[in-house]
């Protein structure tokens, strides 16, 4: 898949001291919980960030609201936005 754009906000932002990165998901990688098991993996602060799907993270792809299934596209912005301390 081409690169995708992931931006961080709020809480996530300052827990994980990033605030947008470009990746390039492995073709099994086809909706954003399959992203969120991609992020987890890197352990840690990302694990307790992405390891659960939860009603307080809130997830937009090109600025519109999705959900944990919404599927993905090469050249997609995801944003994910949580408020709530993790």
């Amino acid at each position: 898949m081409n690169p995708i754009t992931v931006l961080y906000f709020a809480d996530l932002m300052a827990k994980l001291s990033i605030g947008r990165e470009s990746l390039r998901l492995p073709p099994s990688v086809k909706d954003v919980a399959g992203l969120m098991k991609v992020l987890a993996m890197r352990g840690g602060d990302w694990q307790a960030a992405f390891g659960q799907p939860r009603a307080t993270l809130h997830v937009t792809i090109n600025k519109k609201d999705a959900n944990f299934a919404t599927e993905l596209q090469a050249g997609d912005e995801i944003a994910f936005i949580e408020s709530v301390s993790l």
